[in-house]
């Protein structure tokens, strides 16, 4: 059975937005981690009309159906944040993005609760590039997401109806790598063919990453070394992880982006990536397996 995430220690915090912000420019305007939690917790907002185009609302949700069926969105006059976590809260999200992303961005400060499915459920009858407007209808507690002059409006859940924003776990993650989305890709689908989990290491003296995983008579190593990473910070960690977990995890980032992992020994691996064409950041955290 895995750990939580939220699982912590005394060590060093770098999960946090300082460092999203460090390798995904930001204006200063998105809201810090440090305001999400309260953000979260807040009455909804008196007004909300925001607009964009459908694959930025699309990337926000899609990353937290990742975890669960229903978020607290936050709002604030400088965007939106969510946080969420499974029900057994092995895997994490984390993301902001901020208002000057959006086409027109007017809201109030405030927290909504979302079911995740029924409004990518709106945006599917888009493409991509089209334009999604969302308004908040506050007397009547709805949603109301307009697409190419159809109106979809649905009904938004009390915010104390569902869970307590998640805290971000306190640890030391000394090793970082960049990948490709199709090396990593490529890594978790080999592990997953022949174990429900499989070990994540840094080698520094050797200079490389390695997915390692044992079947019942088979296994596998998928090697890296410093020449093929696109970054890499190396020190000597190991780490145990679910397959399904870290595959939802990395199919929940968008297509396209380089991934970054931050791994650590026997702790949360976080994987993050740049959210494209837009002023945010995202993050998944995901709690190591303990040894069989």
């Amino acid at each position: 059975m895995s750990q939580s995430t939220t699982t912590s220690s005394n060590e060093t915090v770098t999960t946090d937005a300082e460092e999203s912000a460090s390798e995904t420019p930001m204006d200063g305007e998105t809201p810090t981690e440090a305001d999400t939690a309260d953000l979260l917790t807040l009455d909804a907002p008196q007004y909300l009309q925001i607009s964009g185009e459908i694959q930025l609302f699309e990337r926000v949700f899609s990353a937290a159906g990742t975890v669960t069926d229903k978020t607290r969105l936050g709002i604030a006059e400088s965007g939106i944040v969510t946080r969420a976590a499974d029900q057994q809260g092995h895997a994490m999200v984390d993301l902001r993005v901020s208002g000057s992303s959006f086409r027109t961005f007017d809201a109030g400060t405030g927290t909504l609760g979302v079911d995740v499915g029924r409004v990518r459920d709106a945006l599917s009858i888009g493409d991509a590039g089209d334009l999604a407007q969302f308004a908040l209808d506050a007397a009547n507690s709805t949603l109301e997401i307009n697409i190419d002059g159809i109106t979809r409006t649905i009904e938004l859940d009390p915010v104390e109806s569902l869970r307590y924003p998640v805290e971000m776990p306190d640890i030391d993650i000394p090793a970082t790598v960049h990948l490709s989305p199709d090396d990593i890709s490529l890594g978790l689908d080999a592990a997953d063919m022949l174990a429900d989990r499989f070990d994540l290491s840094v080698d520094s003296d050797a200079g490389e990453v390695r997915f390692a995983a044992d079947g019942d008579t088979d296994s596998m190593t998928y090697r890296w070394d410093d020449t093929d990473l696109i970054a890499f910070e190396p020190a000597d960690v190991e780490v145990k992880l679910d397959s399904s977990l870290v595959k939802s995890a990395n199919a929940g980032l968008p297509d396209g982006t380089n991934r970054v992992l931050h791994i650590g020994n026997g702790v949360p691996l976080v994987l993050k990536s740049e959210f494209p064409d837009a002023d945010g950041a995202m993050q998944f955290v995901i709690a190591p397996k303990l040894p069989n």
